[in-house]
């Protein structure tokens, strides 16, 4: 009984151990996200990583149907609702394509490289719950829509690790079950 209780234990601080790590977040952009919507066929990418209380990014969106203007995090908003800005996400950087297909495209990143990027942000207490509560959301705009172009919710990325971890915890209590029933 010992031991088991010792490998508990052992599950339990290496989550723990797994909580105290940088949180790692996505987002994915798409016109019809949008409020209210718009057909760009554009797909953009965000991933976020949550360190302590400082959140750093990348978002990527291809420049093949519109230039990115401007990017800004806002919330709180559930999907098909609108949030104040609370980040700007500065001027994006422009990459040519190449000739293997690839098209332009523009990021926006963490850390500042004056005069391109932001952050990262320093969140408040509050300001993390909402965004591990995928209350958060990337918009990205341009000329044409100066309100949004493409539109993503944040949300969590579930850790590999804890999967595992939590994984491991089923299969040992199956088999401390299977040995208590045979007892």
């Amino acid at each position: 009984m010992k031991r088991h209780l010792l490998i508990l234990a052992l599950l339990a601080c290496a989550l723990q151990a797994q909580a105290q790590g940088t949180m790692q977040f996505q987002a994915t952009l798409t016109g019809s996200a949008e409020v209210p919507p718009n057909s760009d066929p554009t797909i953009g990418t965000g991933a976020f990583g949550l360190s302590g209380s400082l959140l750093s990014f990348v978002v990527t969106v291809p420049s093949d149907n519109f230039i990115p203007m401007s990017g800004y995090l806002q919330g709180p908003a559930l999907p098909g609702a609108n949030g104040p800005i609370l980040f700007d996400l500065g001027g994006p950087t422009f990459h040519s394509g190449n000739s293997f297909g690839s098209p332009p495209f523009a990021t926006f990143f963490s850390p500042a490289a004056p005069p391109l990027g932001a952050g990262p942000f320093l969140l408040t207490d509050a300001q993390i719950a909402q965004l591990e509560s995928g209350l958060w959301y990337v918009n990205i705009t341009s000329a044409a829509n100066p309100d949004g172009q493409l539109r993503g919710q944040i949300l969590p990325v579930p850790e590999p690790s804890v999967l595992a971890l939590l994984g491991s915890g089923a299969v040992l209590a199956s088999v401390l079950r299977r040995r208590f029933r045979q007892a």
